[in-house]
């Protein structure tokens, strides 16, 4: 988690902005940030007061994203992350994310959808063909193009018998 740009506490807020391609980050503890003007939220002023007992305290346990200081939290009030390295950062409890929604699938593994009709099939694979066609056309295969005719001829008879 990185520090504070003023000081050595760990930083709470985090202002990245990119003006004309420059990226500039800021860091601030809730001290800086509260004298910068920015609502942090709920403030333990006990903590700004007494900050040697502060320390001793536990930490908690709570992940932030070390680019840009998102948590789990505010991903899942949002449902956006902050930036790639929010990937890595929250890769446990994105993978069980992924995998609800997902229908238990966890990585990707194609562009079509699992429950397609004949129809999409035929084409789809009609398409292909077409392909292939204007491909062996090109190339002077004419006999390679005439098995492709005759294949996209029974595909498309085959069609107006499932239509009847």
């Amino acid at each position: 988690m990185p520090s504070c740009d003023h000081c050595n506490q760990p930083a709470i807020y985090h202002d990245v902005r990119i003006v004309n391609g420059v990226h500039n980050t800021t860091h601030l503890c809730v001290e800086h940030a509260y004298e910068a003007g920015v609502d942090v939220g709920p403030v333990d002023f006990a903590s700004l007061l007494r900050p040697e007992e502060s320390s001793s305290a536990p930490k908690s346990t709570v992940t932030a994203c070390p680019d840009c200081g998102m948590t789990i939290a505010q991903y899942k009030k949002t449902s956006l992350l902050g930036c790639p390295a929010c990937y890595v950062t929250f890769q446990d409890n994105l993978i069980n994310i992924i995998a609800k929604v997902q229908d238990k699938h966890t990585q990707h593994v194609g562009r079509s959808p699992s429950q397609t009709n004949v129809d999409a099939d035929r084409h789809i694979q009609i398409r292909r063909l077409l392909r292939k066609l204007e491909s062996a056309v090109n190339q002077e295969q004419y006999e390679d193009a005439a098995a492709l005719r005759d294949e996209l001829r029974e595909l498309h008879n085959s069609s107006e018998q499932h239509e009847d």
